[in-house]
């Protein structure tokens, strides 16, 4: 994944998100993994599309989550973030490491419209 996970803030919401998102099939199983370590969001769906699908449901609720706690940054900071005047940027702790026994991979940087932005 060579795209840098990037967040960029405004007050106490987020604005605009742009991180790499993982999608896999495990050996043996039938479902589409997708996911975003800089975020920890993972969820799966019943192929590629599906997936891309599950992924935008389960982010638009991590954000929309994160955005009503008006704690943005100890949440990222939780996830390994660092934080400058205007935008967060992972860590190096914050690493995009591909899962164990892959059958098969791609990964896809997303860029996500936010809900109501």
């Amino acid at each position: 994944m060579n795209k840098q996970a990037k967040i960029i803030v405004n007050g106490n919401r987020i604005k605009d998100v742009s991180v790499p998102v993982l999608f896999f099939r495990l050996k043996g199983q039938s479902s589409v993994f997708a996911e975003c370590p800089a975020l920890g969001i993972v969820t799966e769906g019943k192929n590629l599309t599906d997936a891309k699908k599950m992924f935008k449901e389960a982010f638009d609720c991590w954000v929309e989550g994160v955005n009503e706690t008006g704690n943005i940054s100890s949440v990222l900071r939780e996830l390994g973030w660092k934080i400058t005047k205007n935008s967060v940027t992972p860590s190096s702790s914050v690493r995009n490491t591909e899962p164990m026994r892959v059958l098969g991979s791609y990964s896809q940087n997303l860029s996500i419209p936010l809900m109501g932005a």
